[in-house]
């Protein structure tokens, strides 16, 4: 087992520090062609270590090409649903069992395994998903950072057993946080391997055992996982997958009377119907989610607005906006809002947009038709209440496969309390408004029931001070260029938020993450028991 100092996984960085950045474009591109060479299979449930296949396939197109079949993927019903709950249920007892440092060792072989097919897992994310090469390997880098971090919180927390000795006499105490049972973990489109791979992991290394829905649009990168995880040892029946619509599998893993706690990032409606149906049913276990965000960014009038302009850019556009971190409001000085603005929507129109393999995009294409539909509505509802200064519309050009490819979108004069400028949208959009002070940009900030990520652009430690204090968020960035609210490291920027953001106020990368799989129990015996 490794173990000492954790160290992030940092491709592109090590290759830029090397001087070898060419060799990172090289290997990407190889392995995108390999990958190509290789879509268009058949893909079966995966349950008690067996394929299961089904009646039913969905198919999933790349939502840059619509021309290039990810994948014929099998679709579960709430069958399949109690086959994988019992499998995982009977999985239970071994796996809780099994030594925390096998576990431990498991998921270090799985990080390791991961590591050797970073350019596939890479490439796979750019023709499922629509991810750019450098956000795609930055999160294949996550998912390693993730299996390594939490095995060397195992591992530094002793499997989480505390013997506290005596604290009277003749009394011997221990404390351990033990697992619970089944979970289901259900997982987003738009990392869909880096959260899957941190959900699953925190259920099942802490001794739960569990089923994973992935998104109906990037089930591959889900296979590929499983697949990594079989290949580290993974016991049968401790990871089951099962692929499929919401309402046919999403919905009975819910509901299942056998699965006691549940993983999901996702939108706050759904995240909010899984604590209810919890609550209903009496279950007693965690609902550990990630609820999305409405993340503001503020600009005071001492900000360099080079660097603001350039975090509120790729923070709000990078990978089409469809992130739950994503910029999405900006609070503007009104002394700087014009300078601001100008530079904003000039370099705005400058973005790549293409498809996520050319080495320059920026802004990606689109996950699917509602997301398409989604777009098109609130451009209209900008151009009826606000004012459009660049983008909302549909890029049309003949150089571009058939895609879901749509222009990045500023917009100003919508009151702060619009629609707008208060729903989360997950598209690359984002709202502009004038401030007149500090105090009136953070009331407004916090003016939400999202509390993600935030950030400020401010060259006065005083404004600084004032704003972490003041500042409703988990996750708070000052003067990030290279995006004002997206891009946290796992252990040195935990993930996760407040309000409606998230349910337990403890961050995925972070400390506290773990013990959120298990529960308490202390032990006492008195007297010196022998072998008898």
């Amino acid at each position: 087992m490794k173990s000492g100092t954790f160290e992030n996984e940092l491709t592109v960085q090590t290759h830029q520090q090397k001087g070898t950045t060419e060799e990172f474009h090289q290997a990407y591109e190889a392995a995108v062609e390999t990958v190509r060479d290789e879509l268009g299979g058949e893909y079966p449930l995966w349950i008690s270590g067996q394929p299961v296949e089904t009646d039913d396939t969905f198919t999933v197109t790349n939502p840059g090409d619509f021309d290039q079949v990810i994948g014929e993927f099998s679709s579960g019903e709430p069958t399949h649903v109690d086959q994988a709950v019992e499998a995982a249920s009977g999985a239970f007892d071994d796996w809780r069992n099994t030594s925390w440092e096998k576990r431990a060792e498991i998921f270090q072989q799985a990080a390791d395994n991961i590591r050797d097919r970073k350019y596939e897992l890479t490439a796979t994310m750019a023709l499922e998903n629509g991810k750019n090469r450098g956000e795609a390997i930055a999160e294949v880098d996550e998912a390693i950072d993730f299996l390594q971090f939490y095995s060397q919180e195992l591992e530094r927390n002793n499997g989480y057993t505390f013997d506290r000795g005596e604290p009277t006499p003749n009394q011997h105490c221990t404390n351990e946080l033990l697992p619970y049972g089944v979970f289901g973990v259900v997982t987003p489109f738009n990392f869909p391997l880096a959260i899957l791979a941190g959900m699953t992991t925190g259920a099942v290394i802490t001794g739960n055992t569990a089923v994973v829905k992935p998104a109906s649009t990037t089930p591959l990168i889900a296979h590929k996982f499983i697949e990594i995880l079989n290949e580290a040892g993974i016991p049968d029946g401790v990871v089951n997958l099962v692929t499929g619509g919401g309402s046919s599998v999403g919905q009975p893993l819910i509901e299942h009377e056998d699965v006691v706690g549940f993983a999901f990032t996702g939108s706050r409606r759904v995240g909010l119907t899984i604590q209810e149906t919890f609550q209903e049913m009496g279950k007693r276990g965690p609902v550990v989610a990630e609820l999305g965000g409405k993340n503001p960014v503020i600009v005071s009038d001492t900000a360099d607005l080079s660097k603001a302009v350039s975090g509120v850019k790729l923070g709000a556009f990078s990978f089409s906006g469809q992130k739950c971190s994503a910029t999405s409001r900006v609070y503007v000085h009104e002394d700087v809002i014009d300078s601001f603005t100008e530079r904003l929507v000039e370099e705005t129109t400058e973005l790549p947009i293409g498809v996520p393999e050319n080495e320059d995009t920026v802004v990606s294409p689109l996950i699917d038709d509602s997301a398409l539909d989604r777009y098109h509505k609130i451009c209209d509802l900008a151009r009826q209440d606000g004012k459009v200064h660049t983008g909302g519309e549909q890029l049309t050009d003949p150089e571009l496969p058939e895609g879901r490819y749509v222009q990045p979108t500023v917009v100003t004069d919508v009151p702060h309390d619009h629609e707008l400028a208060t729903e989360e949208h997950f598209l690359p959009f984002v709202t502009i408004h004038p401030v007149s002070s500090l105090d009136e940009a953070i009331t407004k900030a916090n003016d939400s029931d999202y509390a993600l990520c935030a950030g400020l652009f401010s060259e006065n430690q005083e404004e600084i001070d004032v704003w972490f204090d003041r500042i409703e968020s988990g996750m708070c960035y000052v003067n990030r260029s290279q995006s004002a609210t997206t891009g946290a490291l796992v252990h040195a920027q935990p993930f996760g938020g407040w309000k409606f953001s998230g349910t337990t106020g403890k961050f995925a990368g972070g400390y506290w993450y773990l013990p959120q799989f298990m529960r308490q129990q202390s032990r006492t015996v008195v007297g010196d028991v022998g072998n008898q």
